[in-house]
């Protein structure tokens, strides 16, 4: 039987060692998929909570945006425009009431900007999510009372519909003057706002009783009238993705159609093409939109079925992002979740989207255990940009370092750098693959400090790339800057000897397991005395030295086991 040798260390990074190595080969490419959340501010579905403390609300965002981050989501879907009132300040249009309690009284901090730094700080895109021709619906009427909103300041553009007892108010899509009223908005938010994309939302008509006989015989161009209302549609999301693209050329435009577009086997229900007249379609095959994200509310299995509605609108979108819209709001399709994340991939699909945050804030997603980059638009721009160089650090204090490096020679790229890519590879030569992903960082930043106070491996190897605004990932990478714990290494030099494993405390007084494995291996820890033993945790090993950070209280244990899967090798340990 072997024993374990004990050995009580305290860390310090003040004798790290590194030395620096060429950059690797290029090898396989981050996985491009879009992994969308819509984040609902109407009636604070989502966020803000309902205070107006603004710490509070501030804070009850960067902890949304932490847990998208943490599931490894890349797309956020920002509600910033809802019942004629905005999350940003407007020139154009009253402050949403749901932050101050007052509509039109602004905060101290503007919201859109807030999350739009947040939100990249973490590697997370933001699309502004508008309802374009909507304009009020709901039981918060005071909202109408502000002399700027909509309904008040263009009361010609209004329409007032009535669908079985439930009132709302639209812009008349038939109307020039509607369409000139949301492309100012448009340029203003695009403008002032460093969104990466905008998506449209209620960009139809509310149905086909819809008033606008008026509006009718003034433009109708002896027209049918069914395609006249398509027309107009189809011509808002023309103009308003051609204003934003004249003033930002790389933004991303899309919007979230109703599911059906007509009818087919299988899938039976609200047809958009004709009761609320979406081309959704024509704006994508037409090049309006970058991506389309059909709202497919419903689950596999029944009528209308989701999986027949994904098919079909594969089919039919050529050259642009498809991202599925999915209801995870109801429990049917909640179950499915993973079945319809594996469903998109098989088909081709971009992506899928969540409606809304609030349904999977305390969803494990099993699909996305590694991180993606954005799905691609190489119709905007594929060009890649240059590494960046000189990849170094230097001391901060006894735990943490600090990476530092130059910024690559942007002239090349129109985009710019979007963000650096830090990588952790397994050793100096080793491939760089997904799996080696360790952080995203913002493109404004040319050092980042890492933490070693409780350190996983004896020796770290670094290499970092560059990845543009359209998540254009540079060819070449890096040096690599290899870091050593030179006491671990100590340690791990006689533990490669001696071919036994090492217990030992770090400078938290928290126990580790210092083990040499000949191969990439899976194993089980097990404590307890010697008759019995239970399953304590499970670990994965690189090839080398590994630190095992030991989750359990092992003071009240005689014995450990490690098992290797493998069953080709086993380690009794006594305390």
């Amino acid at each position: 039987m072997k024993k374990l040798f004990i050995a009580v260390i305290c860390l310090s990074v003040q004798f790290l060692c590194f030395t620096y190595a060429q950059s690797p080969a290029q090898n396989e490419r981050i996985e491009r998929e879009t992994r969308a959340v819509w984040l609902t501010t109407n009636f604070r579905l989502d966020w803000p909570p309902p205070v107006f403390d603004e710490d509070v609300q501030k804070n009850e965002l960067i902890k949304i945006l932490d847990n998208i981050k943490e599931k490894n989501l890349n797309t956020v879907y920002f509600q910033v425009r809802s019942n004629g009132t905005l999350f940003y300040n407007s020139e154009i249009e009253p402050f949403t009431p749901y932050l101050t309690g007052t509509t039109g009284k602004m905060t101290s901090y503007d919201p859109l900007e807030f999350a739009v730094k947040e939100a990249h700080k973490r590697g997370l895109e933001i699309h502004a999510w508008i309802n374009v021709n909507r304009c009020f619906a709901g039981k918060d009427e005071f909202i109408m009372s502000h002399p700027k909103h909509v309904t008040n300041l263009h009361p010609e553009l209004i329409v007032k519909s009535n669908n079985e007892g439930a009132v709302s108010y639209w812009l008349d899509p038939g109307l020039p003057s509607t369409k000139d009223y949301l492309v100012s908005i448009i340029e203003e938010l695009v403008t002032n706002y460093k969104i990466d994309g905008v998506q449209f939302d209620f960009i139809r008509y509310p149905g086909n009783d819809f008033n606008d006989e008026q509006s009718y015989k003034m433009y109708g161009r002896g027209l049918d009238k069914n395609n006249w209302r398509r027309e107009n549609i189809s011509n808002i999301v023309k103009d308003l993705s051609k204003a934003a693209k004249q003033i930002n050329p790389i933004i991303k435009m899309g919007a979230a159609p109703f599911g059906i577009y007509t009818n087919i086997k299988g899938a039976v229900g609200s047809e958009s093409y004709l009761s609320v007249y979406q081309d959704s379609r024509k704006w994508i095959n037409e090049k309006f939109l970058d991506y389309i994200v059909p709202q497919i509310y419903w689950d596999i299995n029944s009528n209308p079925r989701f999986d027949s509605l994904a098919v079909n609108w594969r089919k039919n979108i050529h050259e642009r992002n498809l991202i599925l819209g999915v209801a995870a709001y109801k429990d049917e399709v909640k179950d499915e979740l993973e079945d319809i994340i594996k469903l998109s991939r098989k088909i081709g699909a971009e992506g899928v989207s969540f409606f809304r945050y609030q349904n999977i804030a305390d969803y494990n997603f099993k699909s996305y255990e590694k991180f993606a980059f954005p799905a691609a638009m190489k119709w905007i721009d594929e060009l890649r940009p240059q590494a960046p160089q000189n990849l170094t650090f230097q001391f901060v204090n006894d735990t943490q370092i600090k990476l530092k490096w130059n910024q690559p020679d942007v002239s090349l790229n129109n985009n710019g750098i979007g963000y650096y890519t830090l990588y952790r590879l397994n050793n100096i030569n080793s491939a760089i693959t997904p799996n080696n992903f360790f952080e995203i960082i913002e493109a404004d930043k040319t050092s980042v400090t890492l933490d070693f106070a409780k350190p996983n491996f004896v020796k770290y190897f670094f290499t970092l790339t560059s990845v543009d605004k359209l998540w254009n990932e540079s060819l070449q990478y890096s040096n690599v800057v290899e870091i050593t714990l030179p006491k671990l290494s100590k340690l791990a030099k006689e533990l490669k000897h001696f071919d036994k494993p090492v217990l030992f405390k770090d400078i938290n007084d928290h126990y580790k397991i210092l083990l040499y494995s000949s191969a990439e291996e899976d194993i089980n820890i097990l404590a307890g005395d010697k008759e019995k033993q239970i399953l304590i945790q499970k670990a994965k090993l690189l090839h080398g030295e590994n630190i095992i950070s030991v989750e359990e209280d092992l003071s009240k244990y005689s014995f450990l086991k490690i098992k290797f899967v493998s069953g080709k090798r086993e380690e009794i340990l006594q305390m």
